[in-house]
């Protein structure tokens, strides 16, 4: 499942931006290995999702970025996103590979 419909999800929302990402994690894992492990993928990515939506404070915060963000490992991917704090939800900015140049791509979304 690529994303969750904006009522099943309370804690967390996904930008376009990272729809896209989840999209092209999905299509590439599928032609690389297999449906299977492209659904297992992307269901181990809406955990975690669900899980920073509950301890957004958990990932470290890169101030040297304007705004803030936050990043956090899953697995080989880099979950980039930011708090708000009046809504008590976060938003899921990007999914990146963890061998992109993440810095690059980080200091665009600022």
């Amino acid at each position: 499942m690529i994303g969750m419909s904006p009522g099943d999800r309370a804690d967390y929302r996904l930008t376009p931006k990272a729809l896209d990402d989840l999209e092209e994690i999905w299509r590439y894992t599928a032609e690389t290995w297999s449906i299977e492990q492209a659904d297992d993928s992307v269901d181990r990515l809406n955990q975690a999702f669900e899980m920073l939506g509950k301890m957004p404070a958990m990932a470290r915060e890169y101030r040297e970025i304007n705004p803030p963000v936050r990043v956090h490992v899953n697995q080989s991917h880099l979950i980039v996103y930011r708090a708000d704090e009046n809504s008590g939800t976060i938003a899921v900015l990007r999914v990146l590979g963890g061998r992109r140049d993440w810095q690059a791509i980080l200091n665009a979304i600022g």
